[in-house]
């Protein structure tokens, strides 16, 4: 018996070190170093594919409701408008305009169209694609397009919006390629507002063939790339325009995007060398510190800080959150630090509206939101709630895990305080929708990309009144406040650009004080790139 146990220890010895031997293969890391590495080239080289993807899916092609930063991915590749932004930099330059006068008083703007510019179906554009596409766009009978209340300065724009004109007065194609713009008051943002994808223009011919809700997953553009294949939910292959204005600028023949990928699985395969580049969304905690520790990779990370917030919003039409001093509780509730600590520093607190690239910024500004948990409560006990609040209050996040890790930090936070949440977690594209539905979200995850670089471009689409509709609202507190509507408004044509920024600093004190979001973060973006991916730009808008 004893020489028989023994021969079966040997045997389970045996397998235990053949099993760990085995564990140990299947654990090393199967790419230490790039599969792939550069050919050694340093001038550019035309041609090629480059590959990557997100955990979301795009809910939309269509330049009018494209708003999120996932369906904005697609609309900067298949559509131009009439000026952009140079590479790397904020400076606004021609685009389907080769030139442009204004007026004296700044009211009226004159754009002569390229020549040579056209659609990726071949038809040249007319300035009379500009009429239809703008006039589609600010029509709220048939587009509930997010993006209407930037361009609410152009005269005739509240006549055509409430139906008392059949035509935007403001807009003229005065040949098919001299296009009229007059403003009901001056605008210095208005050249920024006319590089949004919003304002670029569209075949009508196509759209009108096949329909609003087609053209948005069929969309013809006259960008740098147009839409090869959309696997709805899959992946969608972008080729490039072989009748695009700037035939020298884009150096890959196709872009493939793939969607709903799980971030740890684009990790994996960009490792296995599947995609040209990881990004911000793509990265979890331990893939950066893989990297960091990791020779070959290291020197292929590039961070980047970006004009952007993000923050958790309160409806302000909803329970509790109709209370300032709930509202106020949940800002100092939250410790940003430790959240930025949860990921390993690749956000930085925020403490208010304005990113420190964007003017009006302050690092210490009066009444900033910051970590106070005794704070909290006593506006807890001002709210009429000195044991807490009764109910749970349903918590709203993106999908993903950044957006769960995001949830579940503020949960206990708002727990400390006496307010219980109940997380709900929702696709990119439901969630987005939600957002902008009255009546649909207590309180959600938000975050605001830069559109152009200055304040109004963070404070007005967010928390201006006429940002609040019943659907696809973008004011997604649905907060009013008369005071701030009106410094926005005057701030929008002030001269000045002293007086102009002091008004705007103003501005964010009402949201300082009245806290309508909690504001948490300014992005730090992080890409790491294959060797063979070269002149890497993170462009400023």
């Amino acid at each position: 018996m004893r020489s028989t146990r023994r021969g079966d220890d040997c045997a389970s010895l045996a397998l235990l070190a053949l099993a760990c031997a085995l564990f140990a293969l299947g654990c090393r890391d199967p790419y230490p170093h790039p599969r792939f590495l550069g050919a050694g080239n340093e001038t550019p080289r035309r041609g090629g594919t480059l590959r990557f993807a997100m955990d979301s899916d795009v809910s939309t092609a269509d330049p009018a409701l494209a708003q999120d930063t996932v369906a904005l991915i697609v609309a900067r590749l298949v559509y131009d408008g009439l000026v952009d932004y140079a590479p790397g930099s904020t400076a606004i330059v021609p685009a389907l305009a080769e030139r442009w006068e204004v007026s004296g008083d700044g009211l009226v703007y004159t754009f002569h169209l390229r020549p040579g510019a056209r659609f990726s179906n071949g038809r040249t554009v007319t300035a009379q694609d500009f009429v239809y596409s703008w006039e589609r766009l600010l029509n709220p009978h048939r587009i509930a397009s997010p993006g209407a209340e930037n361009y609410r300065g152009i005269d005739g724009y509240d006549d055509y919006r409430e139906g008392r004109a059949a035509h935007l007065r403001g807009v003229a194609a005065l040949d098919a390629h001299t296009l009229t713009v007059r403003l009901s008051k001056s605008d210095g943002t208005f050249l920024h507002v006319l590089a949004m994808r919003y304002a670029a223009p569209i075949p009508h011919e196509v759209v009108e063939r096949i329909g609003d809700d087609r053209f948005g997953v069929e969309p013809v553009g006259a960008g740098a790339y147009r839409v090869e294949r959309w696997e709805k939910g899959s992946r969608i292959v972008f080729r490039r325009n072989p009748h695009y204005w700037n035939a020298p600028r884009p150096w890959l023949d196709r872009i493939v995007f793939e969607e709903s990928i799980a971030r740890h699985l684009q990790f994996m395969r960009f490792v296995a060398g599947e995609m040209e580049y990881a990004h911000t969304y793509s990265l979890a905690a331990a893939d950066l510190l893989w990297l960091s520790r990791n020779d070959a990779w290291r020197h292929r990370v590039v961070r980047t800080p970006i004009a952007a917030v993000g923050a958790f919003m309160m409806n302000t039409e909803m329970r509790p959150f109709d209370n300032v001093h709930v509202r106020r509780a949940v800002t100092f509730a939250i410790d940003r630090e430790a959240l930025s600590r949860a990921r390993n520093r690749r956000i930085l607190p925020a403490w208010s509206l304005y990113p420190p690239a964007i003017p009006g910024h302050r690092d210490d500004p009066p009444n900033r939101q910051r970590y106070d948990l005794d704070a909290a409560r006593r506006e807890m006990r001002s709210a009429g709630y000195p044991d807490g609040y009764p109910d749970e209050v349903d918590l709203w996040i993106g999908e993903g895990e950044t957006g769960l890790l995001y949830g579940q930090i503020i949960q206990a936070d708002l727990r400390r305080m006496g307010l219980r949440t109940r997380i709900r977690q929702a696709s990119s594209s439901i969630y987005y929708s939600s957002l902008g539905r009255r009546h649909s979200i207590q309180m959600g995850f938000t975050a605001w990309n830069m559109d152009y670089p200055d304040p109004a471009n963070f404070i007005e689409p967010n928390f201006h009144s006429r940002g609040i509709r019943n659907e696809n609202s973008t004011n997604y507190s649905f907060y009013r406040n008369p005071a701030l509507d009106d410094l926005l408004d005057r701030g929008r044509t002030e001269a000045d650009p002293a007086r102009r920024v002091a008004m705007y600093q103003e501005a964010e004190q009402h949201l300082l004080r009245d806290a309508p979001w909690a504001f948490l973060y300014n992005t730090v973006d992080v890409n790491v790139l294959q060797p063979y991916v070269r002149g890497w730009q993170h462009h400023p808008v």
